[in-house]
């Protein structure tokens, strides 16, 4: 569904996107987003809007699907877009984000770290199905620390 068709702003603030909203899956707001990539304030926007979207809606289980072409974030402009959403409550949210492309699961495993150091529940995926299971059955305990 195209962002435009009122799951997404109407301003165009998101980059040059498309949304598709899920409704169908139980418990879970699941979002995709496809289109064009890099924009670390245009995925800032995004991000938050889909986080505000799912509190909206009561749902405490948010899969992002993120099928984007072009540049991908530097680790400086993951840091800056991060930083735009550090005010984010991110209690009790558990965040899957589907990444199927290789070159881009670096970054958006960086971006989930820095996430769980805000205290967000969040992992990434390379495919909607585990996205799923660990959604609604993967554990809450924070993950082991390196070297416990």
């Amino acid at each position: 569904m195209n962002a435009k068709a009122g799951d997404g702003p109407q301003d165009g603030g998101f980059g040059a996107v498309e949304f598709r909203i899920d409704r169908s899956v139980p418990g879970v707001f699941a979002a995709g987003v496809s289109g064009q990539g890099g924009d670390a304030k245009a995925a800032a926007r995004r991000w938050r809007h889909f986080v505000q979207t799912a509190r909206a809606h009561g749902k405490s289980w948010l899969m992002v699907s993120r099928d984007l072409e072009g540049p991908v974030l530097s680790e400086a402009a993951l840091a800056r877009m991060m930083a735009m959403l550090s005010d984010i409550d991110l209690e009790g949210l558990r965040i899957a984000i589907v990444q199927p492309r290789l070159e881009r699961q670096h970054i958006d495993e960086l971006g989930a770290l820095i996430a769980m150091e805000q205290g967000g529940m969040v992992r990434v995926f390379g495919d909607e199905t585990s996205a799923l299971i660990w959604l609604r059955h993967g554990s809450n305990d924070e993950p082991p620390r390196r070297g416990e």
